[in-house]
């Protein structure tokens, strides 16, 4: 079988997702399986999961955790939640409902 990318080379195996040949530099091995990269891509997007952040945390991590699930700096998922708190008056209770709902991130093995 013949790489998707460049069909003048073979392939080192077929993506268990959409069945194309990979190409060496494009497989990607999650969980004993292969994949091309652009199926990985996917995957991971699918299995994308609101935690609360173990590692950038100033009180419990749901700043932090937020600031992960959308890729922003959390100095501004910060600043936002203070301003909402000053303005709304909402922001203490959400982020108590937040720190009880929320889980957090899992330990990394």
């Amino acid at each position: 079988m013949k790489c998707y990318k460049d069909p003048t080379r073979d392939a080192v195996g077929i993506c268990v997702k959409c069945g194309r040949g990979v190409c060496p530099e494009e497989v990607v091995m999650i969980d004993g399986k292969l994949y091309c990269k652009e199926c990985s891509d996917k995957l991971k997007e699918e299995s994308k999961r609101l935690y609360r952040s173990r590692k950038d945390r100033v009180l419990f991590g749901v700043c932090g955790g937020i600031a992960e699930y959308f890729n922003i700096d959390p100095t501004i998922v910060r600043l936002v939640w203070v301003i909402m708190t000053l303005i709304y008056g909402v922001g203490i209770l959400l982020y108590i409902i937040l720190t009880l709902i929320v889980p957090k991130e899992p330990l990394e093995e």
